[in-house]
């Protein structure tokens, strides 16, 4: 019996150690195709841009959003999103920290997705979260192909 109550601990800890190493696996193995994004520079989006050829793909979000929150956490975070919005640099701007810049590209509400050229110019722009996030990829499949 003690010696099961010795075991038991060593045993436990050995399992804990173990899980944690393959989760910190796993959470490197994600961190490799996790969504790159540039946090309130536009102008390092637009540099990056020019440099890649690719579009700008701007979320111009608040963080007591819900919506907003969603789509980071719901759709931004999936597979086939990060494959979709790969072709595109992307950034994130916090309009409460950026209200100028908001103000700029006329932000009257949030989530406001908008697709520039390298030179800042809007190509389009999505306002709000429509449907599931099986039903919102191919409009932002379309969305982001304006930009290609």
């Amino acid at each position: 019996m003690k010696t099961l109550l010795f075991l038991t601990p060593v045993l436990f800890l050995m399992a804990c150690g173990q899980s944690g190493e393959a989760q910190a696996s796993a959470t490197e193995a994600q961190g490799t195709t996790e969504a790159e994004w540039i946090h309130d520079d536009l102008d390092a989006a637009l540099a990056q841009a020019a440099e890649t050829g690719k579009p700008v793909f701007v979320d111009m979000y608040a963080d007591w959003c819900g919506p907003c929150r969603m789509l980071a956490d719901d759709y931004f975070s999936r597979d086939d999103y990060k494959e979709v919005l790969s072709s595109c640099v992307l950034v994130k701007i916090n309009t409460d920290n950026n209200q100028a810049l908001a103000a700029r590209y006329g932000i009257q509400s949030i989530p406001t997705l908008i697709l520039m050229d390298s030179q800042g110019n809007e190509i389009d722009r999505i306002t709000g979260v429509m449907g599931s996030p099986e039903s919102f990829l191919p409009m932002i499949e379309e969305f982001i192909a304006q930009g290609l």
